[in-house]
């Protein structure tokens, strides 16, 4: 975990950091010493087969939490839709003990390389035998400590490397900022290094950059710099090709119809011109 961060475009690197720490036998279980850390579903819950819990009555905190989570979901899997070993989920719960049912965190969004699964009710340790790569915690005025002062050791100690917080309504109580990213080196979490522009922070791990414009998180590509669109943004964008695309076609009609009715009033012509040559030669003779 002391090495450099590798790149993502490097698939083999991306993948090899991210295998979960080897026990040891001499220690409690991480649920225990990061117990302040873990999650604790609100009832009624539901059960997998195996009666790990994956979804409970806990209410969404708000729709920036929401859209902040889901874009950095969609622009992964966008971004990465050609590689079946990247899997991103917002929302799902996280089992790093087998047999603790109590051993769950829930992160807002996380990403993990070079894991061939697709897991819709939760992400298991055992059964993934990968480590997040990347974590993102949005916070509210309810989960702000947990996520500033509890989960970092927790993470550390699981090998996550990179691990983001956004404050969209700076709940934060500790002067910390809106936006704050840290990768792992070693075994302490240090700040993620400032993009070119100045205006946000590079992801070595998502090889993008994140940033917050006008209270929304964004990200935007390294190698471009355009900013990668939102989901509101992306479906104005749809609308507004699709009605271009429509006003080329109604032109394109048009212009066919056009072509149409001068071709008829040539044709007409020319038949009528014809008849009149008829009847000259008629009167001729």
């Amino acid at each position: 975990m002391s090495s450099p961060l590798p790149s993502v475009r490097d698939p083999g690197a991306a993948a090899s950091s991210a295998r979960p720490p080897a026990p040891n036998v001499h220690s409690p279980p991480l649920s225990e010493i990061h117990a302040r850390a873990l999650y604790r579903p609100v009832p009624p819950v539901g059960l997998d087969d195996d009666g790990y819990p994956y979804s409970d009555s806990l209410p969404v905190e708000s729709q920036s939490h929401e859209r902040a989570r889901a874009h950095v979901v969609d622009v992964v899997r966008a971004r990465y839709a050609d590689r079946a070993d990247v899997f991103a989920a917002s929302e799902l719960g996280f089992y790093f003990e087998r047999g603790n049912r109590k051993a769950l965190v829930v992160p807002d969004a996380f990403v993990v390389f070079g894991v061939d699964a697709n897991p819709d009710l939760s992400y298991k340790l055992w059964e993934h035998r990968r480590v997040p790569d990347f974590v993102m915690e949005v916070l509210s005025r309810h989960t702000w400590r947990k996520d500033v002062h509890d989960k970092p050791a927790l993470y550390a100690d699981l090998g996550v490397r990179e691990y983001w917080l956004f404050d969209p309504f700076r709940t934060r109580r500790d002067g910390g900022a809106v936006l704050e990213g840290r990768r792992l080196a070693g075994r302490d979490w240090v700040p993620v290094a400032p993009c070119a522009a100045g205006d946000g922070f590079v992801s070595g791990v998502l090889d993008l950059d994140i940033l917050v414009a006008e209270d929304e998180l964004r990200l935007r590509d390294r190698e471009t710099g355009e900013v990668v669109p939102n989901l509101a943004e992306s479906i104005e964008r749809n609308k507004q090709s699709n009605k271009r695309a429509d006003e080329e076609a109604a032109r394109a009609h048009e212009e066919a119809a056009r072509a149409d009715r001068e071709a008829a009033r040539a044709e007409a012509t020319g038949r009528r011109l014809a008849e009149l040559e008829a009847q000259l030669a008629e009167l001729q003779r």
